[in-house]
């Protein structure tokens, strides 16, 4: 068997990388002084969505990139974990900062009620029941008014910060440094995951899930749980952005939420768990680097999304994990 056919090549985990740490290291120091650097305020707010929106597609990482499991709904977990939030500061008037354990377990048991049909359908089947869930949370997300007041959206949201400490620092600069926390410790905890067990019990899925079945894996529980995850990671999303922004409605959260979320895994690199930040930044800037020429934003857009899929399948840093892996077999 060749090398570029072979099935260890095509599950391969984590590969270290020789200059990772330097790499990591180097971008980690850009990023705590980034507001400190010429970028103006609109700089720091892009910062902060792009690292919001790699913490919702890095719950696709493992979910997709491992566990083999496509997934068109991530836009509905971020609206979930969005609405929680908003729900429980304007309506129940808990702390801002108290509403993110809850945003992230309504979301994940709404990540295992979709994960259910996924023991059963595979595929382009399994797709299909993504988009029917991501349809069915707009159409909830636009008409229940009582708790998401429909197409008007919530506003006048508290911030996760407390006033005590927006008193002594500025506001964008405060929420700036509370979501490049939370979002280096979801990047660690994939990274954790990956390389546990679990990550290997999902790349045995994505390889032969009857093979891993007669195994003995617990393929159940470990696709229930890939999905409560990546559903997870998705509402801790939606609330931080509904509490920084101080607003949600439900535009914001549709099904081209989530193919963007998608895309930002594949050009990023479904198989490295930096992949979801590295195209969480790329379409976070590009749409602003390119707001000049707004005729043709949109066509360039959708033509650098082609290429790389096209030249790069495995994405911009998941290609030189599966050469390595390639390398080794």
């Amino acid at each position: 068997m060749s090398a570029t056919s072979s099935p260890a090549a095509e599950t391969a985990g984590p590969a270290p990388r020789r200059y990772e740490p330097a790499l990591v290291s180097v971008a980690l120091m850009l990023m705590v002084a980034l507001p400190f650097l010429p970028v103006g305020q609109y700089g720091i707010h892009l910062a902060v969505l792009a690292m919001v929106y790699a913490i919702g597609a890095g719950g696709l990482t493992g979910l997709m990139g491992y566990c083999g499991q496509y997934s068109l709904a991530q836009g509905a977990f971020l609206g979930v974990g969005a609405y929680t939030a908003a729900a429980l500061t304007t309506k129940l008037g808990l702390p801002g900062y108290a509403t993110l354990p809850f945003s992230i377990s309504v979301a994940a048991l709404c990540g295992i009620l979709l994960g259910i049909p996924s023991l059963r359908l595979s595929g382009h089947f399994l797709a299909i029941t993504t988009i029917a869930f991501q349809v069915i949370a707009s159409l909830i997300f636009s008409q229940w008014y009582t708790v998401t007041n429909g197409q008007i959206g919530i506003d006048n949201i508290p911030g996760m910060l407390p006033a005590a400490i927006l008193d002594r620092v500025q506001p964008q600069v405060a929420h700036y440094y509370l979501v490049l926390v939370l979002c280096v410790l979801a990047i660690w905890l994939v990274r954790q995951l990956l390389s546990s067990r679990l990550g290997r019990v999902w790349l045995s899925i994505q390889g032969d899930e009857l093979l891993a079945k007669s195994l003995g894996l617990n393929t159940t529980r470990a696709k229930l749980t890939a999905f409560a995850l990546s559903a997870g990671y998705g509402g801790a999303a939606g609330a931080l952005l509904a509490q920084y922004m101080g607003n949600t409605h439900p535009a914001e959260f549709t099904l081209f939420t989530s193919i963007t979320l998608l895309a930002m895994v594949l050009i990023g690199g479904r198989r490295s768990v930096y992949g979801a930040p590295l195209g969480a930044a790329i379409l976070t800037l590009m749409p602003e680097l390119l707001r000049s020429s707004d005729e043709l934003r949109l066509i360039i857009y959708g033509l650098m999304i082609i290429i790389v899929c096209k030249f790069a399948p495995f994405g911009l840093l998941g290609g030189a994990i599966a050469r390595r892996s390639q390398s080794r077999t």
